[in-house]
């Protein structure tokens, strides 16, 4: 055990360094929930009925495409230079960005164009910031809490996504977008504040004779090498593409089969909130699970069965049922499986990992949203629900066959 090792084990899970990394990052969440209500409200009203479905689905891929294109370079990156600077810079630029877009908003100079353009900027501040945030928690807390730390990590998200919207909702409707716009732009920068008191306990490879482009290569060859966690990687991606459309189908389902408003879509995305929120704590609290894949698949198979389960519910009440329960067995399926991939990479390759692992999840995510999109015009509901579940369901039982998984 070196001497890092000793002082994370003698501190515990609740040191300085993973509050601090906790606090920021439940602030700067709980902006991000408020501003997706305010830019949707202002796109909803300066821009056309017809025009506004467009121009948020195009901010929406132009966040992603970033994430998918350079995720294994800014992971590369992580490993080679401080992560710590990554993290602090990332979020003090995205504050300035949003900064910069309630000055446009407040000028009623901001436009389809330039909200493409911040977009496409926070996107890459994600794709350096997210794999370095993965990397650095099992560096600050001991490798006993490890499953605890991820999950209440998970839990103070998923508890932004619940307040969030409640709050941007009277926010926006008493102070207008740019109030809001102002607000999470402070908030990416009192994120940053608190994160340059943190201390990452990084291990940087020192090793001068490797350049960027083999640095990258060595990524995917360790990535390829561990088969447990290519073959899971596939799978996830998978998994992904088939439960990316989710929310354009519950919102078919709210306003075309329930003959409901958006009051009843918002209830629903806060049941999924409240359902990983609860599947998080949860994990928080029960001794550590050692056969994790187990409950991993379960939680996948689960999922799937509840997602195709969506195009039968009855009314609104078993749909929120139905949601909650997803939310609760997705958190199991996010949290272990993250506690097993930062166990199993090491620290000086884990940001490349993390950030080949996003690429795919993020990738196919434009091609599953417009595949789906334009079946929904031609399907219902209840089929696409009934496949994209079936999906769901038969992909998770391939984990069975992932080599190494039941040791893990």
């Amino acid at each position: 055990m070196n001497m890092d090792q000793k002082v994370i084990t003698e501190k515990g899970l609740f040191n300085k360094d993973f509050i601090l990394l906790w606090s920021g990052q439940v602030v700067s969440s709980i902006g991000n929930s408020i501003q997706y209500i305010a830019v949707m409200w202002w796109v909803m009203n300066h821009f056309s009925s017809s025009q506004s479905g467009v121009v948020m689905g195009l901010m929406f891929t132009f966040s992603v495409i970033p994430m998918a294109v350079i995720g294994p370079f800014a992971g590369v990156l992580n490993d080679r230079v401080s992560r710590k600077s990554i993290v602090i810079l990332s979020d003090f630029l995205r504050g300035l960005l949003i900064l910069w877009m309630a000055y446009l908003a407040y000028t009623n100079t901001l436009t389809a164009i330039l909200i493409y353009l911040i977009s496409a900027l926070m996107g890459i501040g994600s794709a350096f910031f997210n794999p370095a945030i993965q990397s650095t928690i099992p560096n600050i807390v001991p490798d006993k809490n490890l499953t605890r730390a991820n999950s209440l990590y998970q839990t103070g998200m998923q508890f932004t996504q619940i307040i969030g919207p409640a709050i941007g909702g009277l926010l926006v409707g008493f102070f207008g977008p740019f109030f809001v716009f102002m607000l999470n732009g402070f908030s990416f920068i009192i994120s940053a504040g608190t994160e340059i008191f943190i201390n990452f306990k990084q291990s940087i490879s020192r090793n001068k004779d490797s350049s960027f482009f083999s640095d990258f290569k060595d990524g995917f060859k360790f990535l390829y090498d561990q088969k447990l966690i290519f073959w899971s990687m596939i799978i996830v991606s998978v998994l992904n593409f088939a439960f990316s459309p989710i929310d354009i189908l519950i919102a078919k389902q709210i306003k075309e089969v329930y003959h409901l408003g958006a009051l009843e879509l918002g209830y629903t995305f806060s049941a999924f909130a409240i359902g990983m929120m609860i599947g998080s704590v949860v994990l928080s609290i029960i001794p550590e699970i050692n056969v994790k894949h187990n409950f991993i698949i379960l939680g996948a198979v689960s999922t799937g069965i509840l997602y195709a389960m969506f195009g039968v519910a009855p009314n609104l009440i078993a749909f929120l049922i139905v949601a909650l329960l997803i939310g609760f067995a997705l958190a199991f399926v996010n949290v272990l499986f993250q506690v097993i991939i930062q166990r199993l990479v090491p620290d000086e390759k884990r940001g490349r990992v993390f950030s080949v692992m996003l690429t795919f999840e993020t990738i196919f995510q434009p091609i599953s949203l417009s595949v789906v999109g334009f079946l929904s015009a031609s399907f219902s509901n209840f089929l696409i629900f009934t496949v994209l579940g079936s999906v769901v369901t038969i992909c998770s039982f391939l984990f069975y066959l992932v080599p190494g998984v039941k040791e893990v």
